[in-house]
């Protein structure tokens, strides 16, 4: 599989990936999108029952944090469209290849079809009855935490996680193997997860199930904590990663 390493090289292929996806068709987008939300809720339900499952203090957080990468290595590995890493094909824009508004609609779908992925998932893993114990307890405190989150906090938050996870993307586009795709992808995202920062479609599932699991949220509730985290996903990776590496690519 060919790789993209450098600046130059990687960032033509994601500008021609933004172009790619400027053709796609609505219902396309659609179903990659919710498959997306599938695969990033089921790394994060995996994390959870891992991280619930260890007693030991930060030593849970860890393992969980190994488990979790699973979703965004088969988001690229099966090409579903997730917003986070999709958020860098605005280098498109900045390439004058497509318009800005066409890649805004690209993205205001793939996130809401990223949601609509995250609920299924987290309903029905409510109802299959899986979450007991200690991994119920677990889910209702981290979606509590996340809506108590300070606005200027909750914005850097996820500005640095969508740094982390679009410099991962990047190193994985930039190999040629596929199991070094997945290896320098799974570390960033170890790293990610770790960090605690605020990943936009990780926290649809960590909402979704901590309220179907009983978590005193309200729909503004919800709504604040995506909306912000959104935003500084779309500022860590279409602004930032995306802008240096078109400018150490063009300038």
């Amino acid at each position: 599989m060919t790789g993209h390493p450098g600046p130059k090289a990687l960032t033509d292929y994601i500008i021609s990936q933004g172009e790619i996806k400027a053709k796609k068709r609505f219902f396309t987008l659609m179903v990659q999108g919710i498959l997306a939300g599938f695969y990033i809720s089921i790394g994060a339900l995996g994390s959870l029952k891992v991280a619930a499952s260890v007693s030991t203090p930060g030593l849970g957080d860890f393992f969980g944090a190994l488990v979790f990468p699973l979703g965004i290595i088969a988001v690229l590995l099966m090409g579903a469209e997730l917003f986070t890493s999709d958020c860098m094909v605005v280098s498109a824009v900045y390439a004058g290849r497509t318009r800005a508004g066409k890649i805004l609609g690209i993205l205001i779908l793939v996130i809401f079809a990223n949601l609509l992925g995250s609920i299924f998932i987290a309903y029905i893993t409510e109802a299959s009855g899986i979450f007991d114990g200690a991994v119920r307890e677990l889910v209702v405190n981290k979606a509590v935490n996340k809506v108590q989150l300070p606005v200027g906090q909750l914005l850097i938050s996820a500005i640095l996680c969508n740094i982390i996870v679009c410099t991962g993307v990047c190193l994985a586009y930039s190999c040629k193997e596929e199991i070094a795709k997945v290896v320098v992808l799974w570390l960033a995202i170890v790293i990610f997860v770790l960090s605690g920062t605020e990943h936009v479609v990780a926290n649809m599932y960590f909402l979704y199930a901590g309220f179907f699991c009983g978590a005193k949220l309200t729909a503004m509730d919800i709504f604040y904590n995506l909306s912000i985290s959104g935003v500084g996903n779309f500022i860590g990776g279409g602004i930032i990663v995306s802008g240096i590496n078109y400018l150490a690519a063009y300038k």
